[in-house]
């Protein structure tokens, strides 16, 4: 286990493209935290210059005590899974696991020993002598998680492990995976463009974009109180509620309506409202303090359902039971619940903290 220090990390690549543009970042012994981010946002980039995959070309990398930053990927005492789990192909199951120690010499019969022990407890026991070809997605993504455990290592860096899995499958190796990073207790880092994927394992997530770092908390913390706009809207199932509005006599005034402000944000200003869908109540009569507007898309998410509103101010998301499910074309007011609307710097995108 292992402490993973960052101090102004940076990779460039020639032609001045900044992939990771001057990171700072501690991660906790024992923490699995997340890496999370839109497509080309550098979050795999940043995982494999940690791994020494990327060759930093600013900044700083410590891993436990140890100053790595310009030392080779096998020195660094991490193990890596990819996205398509790198299994050689012409090795059986044993093999395949047992490669790390034969990396630093152990004795075969040692390492075929290290290599069935940890199988065993990944429930690959029967699987030992076929092939990855032979292997479904779920069984290869285990075989690679052997690897990795099986040597023991500081850190696991994982690359979008699960994105090949699919759907019903990935829910399963989402609670394996947390269950055996809690068992085995080592510090992990872990890439996903997948917001539910990090919300559900993640004990601390930073969300990237264009090579740094948005926002960096809990899972709670990241989804209900974002830190700015663009985390807003990239975090969660469906997207938070923007809206523009103005401070005038203790309210906020949107085109949908007003709702009371809260105190101490001084006189008339300009503002960006943020209020998710899940923290909005639906109702079918007029209320006060509430935003209206026509139901026009009703989407079903199976216990409850998302409900759109026109408003002259834009689009609103509200989430309802399905039970109460309001038909199209009707009137609707959404009515927030108390603490939870957020406000934003409407030039700068940055929370605003009353």
């Amino acid at each position: 286990m292992a402490t993973i220090e960052l101090a102004a990390l940076e990779k460039t690549y020639p032609g001045g493209v900044r992939a990771v543009d001057g990171l700072s970042l501690t991660i906790g012994d024992g923490e699995f935290f997340a890496l999370l981010g839109p497509s080309g946002c550098g979050k795999t980039t940043l995982l494999r210059t940690i791994a020494g995959l990327e060759e930093a070309t600013g900044g700083s990398l410590s891993i436990g005590e140890r100053e790595v930053t310009r030392l080779a990927p096998g020195q660094r005492d991490v193990a890596m899974v990819f996205q398509d789990y790198a299994l050689f192909p012409h090795m059986t199951v044993l093999d395949n696991i047992a490669y790390p120690l034969r990396i630093k010499r152990v004795a075969r019969s040692a390492r075929h020993d290290r290599a069935r022990q940890t199988g065993a407890g990944l429930e690959l026991a029967e699987l030992m002598a076929r092939r990855p070809a032979e292997l479904s997605g779920g069984q290869q993504q285990r075989v690679a998680l052997a690897r990795a455990v099986v040597a023991h290592p500081s850190a696991f860096l994982f690359d979008e492990p699960l994105s090949n899995l699919d759907a019903r499958l990935r829910l399963s190796a989402r609670s394996f995976l947390k269950r055996l990073q809690r068992e085995l207790g080592v510090t992990t880092i872990f890439v996903t463009h997948d917001q539910a994927e990090a919300l559900a394992m993640a004990d601390r997530i930073a969300v990237m974009e264009a090579g740094r770092i948005r926002q960096v908390g809990t899972p709670r913390e990241v989804f209900g109180r974002p830190a700015n706009t663009f985390v807003a809207n990239f975090i969660g199932s469906t997207p938070m509620n923007l809206l523009p509005a103005s401070v005038t006599d203790g309210r906020l005034v949107l085109a949908a309506g007003s709702l009371p402000a809260p105190a101490g944000l001084g006189a008339r200003r300009e503002v960006t409202v943020g209020i998710r869908p899940e923290y909005l109540d639906f109702s079918a009569a007029a209320v006060p303090d509430a935003l209206s507007g026509t139901v026009s898309i009703v989407e079903h998410l199976g216990t409850s359902s998302l409900v759109t509103l026109e408003t002259e101010g834009g689009p609103l998301g509200v989430v309802v039971p399905e039970e109460a499910e309001p038909a199209a074309g009707s009137t609707g007011w959404a009515v927030p619940r108390a603490g939870r609307v957020l406000l934003y710097n409407s030039e700068t995108g940055d929370l605003i903290t009353p």
